[in-house]
């Protein structure tokens, strides 16, 4: 049976109550990870220099050791919510190259202006204040900062940023090392959908073999490891092909979660510990299987509490990712040693991580807040020509 006329197909419907409260939640997950991540490779020494090893001490290097990790789950939720809202356009005959620019450009560009030229500013503060022999000369024995970055602050490596060139022909602007992810993001952006337009049966035989040749010039022009790593991405994409499965039972739904929720917890782990190997498809497909179980298991309400707390820790999550690391080293510069992990040291780290989080949200309120009024000022003048020759009656 077919759809009815202008109705999504149960499958590519966009998340909604309980199940978007969890992915919110997952998301502002995802993005303090990557910070702790590098809070604590900036500020604490690293595991085999503590003098004495406890279980405790060991925990918190493991959850705070997951940076990498987390950008794969960001990978996977991109892949879903993005790569299903080109789908549903697709489902509905509403795919439009313009409008799924205009919502795209809008979404990365309002951020990553901005961070770029304050990770600018940071970047040479620091340098005229504390010199280029430290951590900005990539001698503090960071792991994520292992380079000069007065080498990296040219306006072509900028430009090449804002190009979402970094790490094809360019390399990432300043000390904002983590940029390459979203190099990543945007090339799958532009390759989904020509992919879904190369299996579009509507389309003619013509235009889709237009859109798989698009689509392999886009794979050649991505390094081969941006290309497979968007594999993860597909990952999220899949979820929706994938039949919700029956859950009725409020027991058998609850003790799914759990399940989900333990297995990614001991594959991150698992995957942390393990060097023998590439973790990064296991754990697209672990997580692709979580948001998978939300999908199917989330239906009741979530309390009040929970629902701002995820909003919370979402929200900002972009323009978190996009700024933290500049700001940290700034920092790291100032203090100018990496600490023990002793309980005076981790509550000068959750000091640290509180002033990150509020100049994050201060950035969010400036930028990312406005994005939806940059787009709505935006729209009419790309979008124009197509409403004014829908106006007029063509016939084909």
């Amino acid at each position: 049976m077919e759809k009815p006329s202008g109705q999504v197909p149960s499958h590519l419907r966009a998340p909604h109550g309980a199940a978007s409260v969890h992915l919110d939640t997952l998301r502002g997950i995802a993005a303090v990870g990557v910070c702790l991540s590098h809070l604590r490779d900036f500020f604490f020494v690293d595991y085999p220099q503590v003098p004495h090893h406890n279980p405790l001490i060991g925990a918190a290097y493991m959850a705070s050791g997951l940076g990498h990790e987390w950008v794969i789950v960001f990978f996977v939720l991109s892949g879903y919510l993005v790569g299903g809202s080109v789908l549903r356009s697709i489902a509905l005959d509403r795919w439009s190259w313009r409008e799924y620019l205009l919502n795209r450009m809008t979404r990365l560009y309002t951020v990553l202006v901005p961070a770029l030229v304050l990770g600018a500013v940071l970047d040479l503060s620091g340098i005229h204040f504390f010199g280029s022999s430290g951590i900005y000369g990539g001698n503090a024995h960071t792991h994520g900062l292992n380079f000069a970055v007065g080498s990296r602050l040219s306006s072509a490596i900028l430009l090449g940023n804002y190009a979402y060139l970094q790490g094809i022909y360019v390399p990432t602007f300043g000390s904002n090392a983590p940029l390459w992810s979203l190099a990543n993001e945007f090339w799958y952006y532009m390759a989904f959908p020509c992919l879904a337009g190369a299996f579009w049966p509507r389309l003619s035989v013509s235009r889709r073999l237009l859109n798989l040749l698009l689509l392999v010039a886009l794979v050649a022009f991505m390094r081969p490891e941006i290309a497979l790593a968007g594999l993860t991405w597909l990952m999220g994409v899949a979820i929706h092909f994938i039949p919700r499965m029956p859950a009725d039972n409020v027991l058998l739904r609850r003790s799914t979660m759990v399940a989900a929720i333990t297995a990614c917890g001991v594959t991150l782990a698992w995957c942390k510990l393990s060097h023998n190997f590439d973790p990064d498809y296991l754990i697209g497909l672990v997580f692709a299987g979580l948001i998978y179980v939300i999908l199917s298991c989330s239906r009741t309400a979530m309390p009040r509490a929970y629902n701002w707390l995820a909003h919370a820790l979402s929200r900002p999550s972009y323009t978190l990712y996009l700024v933290h690391v500049p700001f940290l080293v700034f920092i790291s510069a100032y203090l100018e040693q990496r600490w023990m992990p002793t309980a005076q040291h981790f509550l000068a780290g959750a000091a640290i991580f509180l002033l990150v989080m509020m100049y994050a949200q201060a950035v969010w309120f400036l930028f990312e807040n406005r994005t939806e009024a940059i787009r709505a000022k935006i729209k009419p003048l790309v979008l124009r020509r197509k409403t004014e020759g829908a106006r007029t009656p063509t016939h084909v």
